[in-house]
């Protein structure tokens, strides 16, 4: 082999074996706070017609979560969280439930890090009333045979897309290695 490409070579390898060490270097320990908040969304819809409990589901950062200047969470950061409860609307009005928690994120240095256990629920449209307007109406217009018009009815199930932002907290205290400072400028 010609000396040059020796050379070369030796220093390409060199170079690649430097550079981690000069990127530990760069980075930061940064204690990262048990409760610290984090804006999520979620990736895709989850609706209380189709979801089941177990179910899992991705969210990701909204915006990037700053401690003491350093990036700790970045924007996009991927996340989990599971459907806890979920039930479909139904006839006479019962509208849609569902029950979320969400589970970890991942940290700027790529670390699990766990989120608080807390549960976020929510509810469809209640149309009882409406049922109740078909069952006289019903009864009315068709005798006893209307008293089932309420059947009809059927409550709102509930849809949680991406454009809902939720507020999630970490659960423990953790240190991670943050390798980039937080400028609001562009």
């Amino acid at each position: 082999m010609h000396p040059l490409t020796t050379f070369a070579i030796a220093s390409v390898l060199a170079c690649g074996l430097l550079l981690p060490a000069v990127r530990a270097d760069a980075a930061t320990a940064v204690r990262v706070p048990g409760g610290t908040i984090i804006t999520v969304h979620l990736v895709s819809s989850i609706s209380s017609a189709t979801a089941k409990p177990g179910q899992t589901f991705q969210i990701v950062a909204t915006t990037p979560t700053v401690v003491r200047g350093w990036i700790v969470f970045k924007k996009g950061a991927p996340g989990q969280g599971r459907v806890v409860s979920a039930t479909p609307a139904g006839k006479s009005g019962r509208q849609g439930s569902l029950s979320i928690q969400f589970e970890w994120i991942y940290t700027a240095d790529g670390q699990e890090v766990p989120l608080a256990g807390i549960l976020r629920n929510t509810t469809g449209k209640n149309k009882t009333g409406s049922s109740n307007t078909a069952n006289v109406a019903g009864t009315i217009l068709l005798g006893p045979v209307g008293l089932f018009a309420h059947n009809f009815v059927k409550g709102k199930d509930i849809t949680v897309g991406p454009d809902v932002k939720f507020e999630v907290y970490t659960k423990n205290t953790v240190t991670i290695l943050a390798g980039q400072r937080y400028s609001s400028g562009p």
